[in-house]
């Protein structure tokens, strides 16, 4: 796995026109001391137990523990309000639990996705190493349940990716179905040149113009008109 560039911790609650924003940024870890700055099962679910609202999550996290991820994969799953969760950087490894329990994901555009196969450090005896072998692939097998339920994508396919550790543009995590849409900038108008605008400007003077002098042309039969009728008496 290549090293990836410490994400700086952010945990932050805020309500905005009526959805509650969770605000996620760092390693995915299991926290055991007060002050760990990690994103953990125990804080989000102290943050939104009592929330009714619709629930937006900006996640940007490089991933960490895969039993602290797939909890909180579980707490969201089953959480009653709209989960939504927009990854505003990175998300990867064990982050990308946290998009798979959401209702609705968004790749804002430049941001990245990664999955991998279960990893861990071990020592000991061969059998020692069997077994950590044995936990290994089960975890693995975890995973795959977890993805193929998002993505719809096959077990063969994901098992591919997590063996080459894919990583997947915000256009390809749309593609394959671990979000929905990609967040991009709405397009502007573009200003007129000078040209153009003065262009524009004559054509709009000379229509005037042109109005202008048909009017009079039309007046000048009405008013002889009239004073030959009245030459008669009429």
């Amino acid at each position: 796995m290549p090293k990836v560039k410490k994400v700086p911790f952010q945990f932050t609650n805020e309500i905005q026109n009526g959805k509650h924003i969770l605000t996620l940024s760092g390693n995915v870890q299991k926290k055991y001391w007060r002050d760990d700055d990690v994103i953990n099962a125990k804080d989000i679910r102290e943050s939104l137990d009592t929330v009714t609202d619709d629930i937006v999550i900006k996640l940007n996290s490089p991933g960490g523990d895969v039993f602290e991820g797939i909890e909180i994969y579980n707490y969201l799953k089953d959480h009653p309000s709209n989960v939504t969760v927009e990854v505003t950087g990175l998300a990867a490894s064990a982050a990308t639990f946290i998009i798979a329990g959401a209702d609705e994901v968004i790749m804002n555009v430049g941001t990245s996705l990664m999955i991998h196969e279960a990893s861990t450090f071990a020592w000991g005896n061969k059998q020692d190493i069997q077994k950590t072998l044995n936990a290994l692939e089960t975890i693995d097998d975890s995973i795959l349940a977890i993805y193929s339920d998002k993505t719809g994508q096959s077990a063969d396919q994901l098992r591919e990716w997590m063996n080459e550790e894919k990583w997947f543009t915000a256009d390809e995590a749309v593609e394959f179905g671990f979000a929905d849409s990609v967040k991009r900038a709405e397009p502007q108008e573009e200003p007129q040149d000078i040209a153009s605008m003065i262009q524009n400007a004559v054509a709009v003077a000379m229509s005037n113009l042109s109005q202008h002098v048909t009017n009079e042309v039309e007046q000048k039969p009405k008013q002889k008109s009239l004073i030959a009728r009245l030459r008669k008496g009429e």
